[in-house]
Formats: C-alpha cells, structure tokens, sequence
C-alpha cells in the first residue's frame, strides 16, 4: 500500500477544487505534502480553495493542524480555504476540533460551488 497523497486538482470559475482521492489519511508524510500543495495554491494565487474530502474514509488528527496551517496561508494571503463532502466520521473529528468555526463545511460539492462561486 503507498502512502503517497493522490490529488486532483480543478479549476471552477474562481474556485480551486482540491479532490483527494486516498481511502484512509493517517500518515504525516501525506499531511505534510497535503499542506505543500494547499499553501503553494494560496502562493500561486488561488482566492478560494475547495478541499472535497468525498473519497476520504479515516482522517489522523494531524491533518487538522494540517488544514489549520493551510487556513492561516489562506488568511494571510486574503483567501478562503473551505470542505466539502465529509463523512459523519470526519465531520465529528472536525467538529471535536473546532473547525467548523474556522472554515466553511459544506454538504457536497455543489452546494459549495454555488456559495463560493459567487
């Protein structure tokens, strides 16, 4: 089994939309690489970032520093950084850490294209 991070990126009007497509997240070689990729985007100039979390069945902790060090790239560069698709799972890990409060959830793809699009 590789460890390696599987990620699709695409773009949509003004938002990038980030698919991963790994079963299971848990080592910190794939946070650390997930973070590169997000904080390159919000370097390369992306406003909006969508991470779509559809495929994503186990998530390791560490991914929510993860994604707090890619929202804090958002902020400084006047962008947003938000998810979709969530299993109840990941939705309870996100809740437990108080994501929710930092970065907009939403329930599918389209839902959040039609949002962030605007």
């Amino acid at each position: 089994m590789s460890d390696e991070i599987v990620l699709i990126d695409e773009k949509r009007e003004n938002v990038t939309l980030v698919h991963i497509m790994n079963l299971r997240l848990l080592e910190p070689l794939q946070a650390d690489a997930l973070g590169r990729h997000l904080c390159g985007l919000f370097d390369s100039g992306a406003q909006c970032v969508l991470v779509d979390l559809g495929s994503v069945q186990r998530l390791s902790s560490v991914f929510f520093r993860t994604f707090i060090m890619a929202g804090k790239k958002a902020a400084a560069n006047k962008s947003k950084l938000a998810f979709c698709s969530l299993s109840s799972m990941i939705h309870e890990g996100f809740a437990i850490t108080g994501l929710p409060d930092l970065f907009p959830i939403f329930k599918n793809e389209s839902a959040a294209l039609n949002e962030l699009a605007k």
